[in-house]
């Protein structure tokens, strides 16, 4: 997905997990709920097919969701910096220098 570049500043919604009905037919899933909206400055793009993850990152249990092939780490302002797996920032918008 990424065409993020070192140095972009951007803002994206990034997708932490879903909620799913339990209770109703068809079973209904909502990604909004767990969403939260982050701006910053792209400091690096990992490919982790090329630079794989260390042992104990692969075997951390509490990952939301599932990982992408790049690792998007931002430098969110006000708040230091971040890492995201691509496929869940969603809406991303590169902003004015």
């Amino acid at each position: 997905m990424t065409s993020l570049s070192i140095g972009d500043k951007v803002s994206f919604s990034y997708l932490k997990g879903s909620e799913t009905s339990r209770d109703v037919y068809p079973q209904l899933v909502d990604y909004s709920s767990k969403a939260a909206n982050y701006e910053g400055t792209v400091e690096g793009v990992r490919d982790i097919t090329q630079q794989p993850l260390e042992f104990e990152t692969i075997a951390y249990g509490k990952i939301k969701g599932e990982r992408s092939k790049n690792l998007v780490t931002v430098s969110i302002d006000g708040d230091g910096s971040k890492a995201f797996y691509d496929g869940r920032m969603v809406n991303v918008q590169r902003q004015e220098a």
